[in-house]
């Protein structure tokens, strides 16, 4: 099993993630695995890849208007601003979604011309050396990977909840090198049906080892709380 995926294990058991960890890769290799036919949107590609299925996704792959545009696998067309508006209700005028538009772009624009594939597979299978890994979460241990992520260097990151389900969980992450949180958009999660409980860390490759040497290091991990503190706490309750 390659060190990273052992990294990955080490942090899915300190914090009881129930989800398979995803790997999402841009490559043109083959990945010379069994590949789930059909088409798939990146919201639902996130889904079953974290059931175990291995997906593969392109400009012809892609279900997704949004999402290959937004994973960069076709040249940036017109935007259909207006159904967005008037068909998924997401914005009170076009001119208000067109604003919000240029603002995600200036944070990160899609990835056109890293590859015409994306792959979103379980990181146990060891398909390829992902360029993120995606943790399909809950609330605390969300908060749990922030500590984890800052242990090392104290540096917050930039977390970004705003866009579409596949920019704020792959293309913002990637493009920027920055860990990231994201409850993905309302249209996305309730077009592959995900549970209302989750949400997704990205975490970029470069950024997985720091966090999973923290685990045993922090108490946001496996590690214990000091007398002191068990003692310190223990009194602020004894005054309710």
């Amino acid at each position: 099993m390659a060190d990273y995926s052992k990294n990955v294990e080490n942090v899915v058991e300190a914090l009881g993630i129930e989800k398979g960890p995803v790997g999402v890769k841009y490559t043109d290799e083959d990945p010379r695995v069994a590949i789930e036919t059909g088409s798939y949107t990146v919201c639902g590609a996130i889904l079953s890849a974290s059931e175990g299925k291995v997906i593969e996704l392109s400009e012809d792959k892609c279900a997704c208007f949004g999402g290959k545009n937004h994973l960069g696998l076709t040249e940036r067309s017109e935007i259909p601003w207006k159904m967005l508006v008037e068909g998924e209700k997401l914005w009170c005028d076009v001119k208000t979604a067109v604003r919000s538009g240029v603002e995600v772009e200036k944070i990160a624009r899609p990835p056109v011309g890293l590859a015409k594939h994306v792959f979103f597979y379980p990181v146990q299978k060891g398909v390829f050396q992902p360029d993120l890994v995606l943790l399909l979460i809950n609330a605390e241990q969300a908060s749990r990977l922030i500590t984890l992520d800052q242990f090392w260097d104290g540096k917050t990151p930039s977390i970004e909840m705003r866009g579409s389900l596949c920019w704020s969980m792959v293309t913002y992450p990637l493009v920027s090198g920055n860990f990231n949180l994201s409850v993905g958009d309302i249209s996305a999660r309730r077009m592959e049906r995900w549970n209302p409980g989750i949400m997704v860390a990205s975490i970029p490759f470069e950024r997985i080892r720091g966090i999973a040497e923290a685990v045993e290091f922090s108490t946001a991990g496996s590690a214990k709380l000091s007398e002191q503190f068990k003692r310190m706490t223990e009194k602020m309750r004894s005054r309710r």
